[in-house]
């Protein structure tokens, strides 16, 4: 079972946003394939929901 990972660290002026694949020994090359994508796609999903967070600090609901 491949797992994507979403980390986020505190840097000088801003954040800082990862978004990485675990794959395990034994996923098959299509599992693997899929996670990257999925990786991928959420990197851009994610970095956009940290920006409207940002935007809108007082609000609570950032769906």
């Amino acid at each position: 079972m491949a797992k994507v990972v979403i980390t986020l660290t505190d840097v000088g002026r801003g954040l800082d946003v990862q978004c990485r694949v675990e794959p395990e020994e034994k996923d098959s090359e299509r599992v693997q394939f899929v996670a990257a994508a999925v990786g991928y796609g959420l990197a851009g999903h994610v970095n956009q929901k940290i920006i409207d967070a940002i935007k809108n600090k007082g609000k609570t609901n950032v769906h």
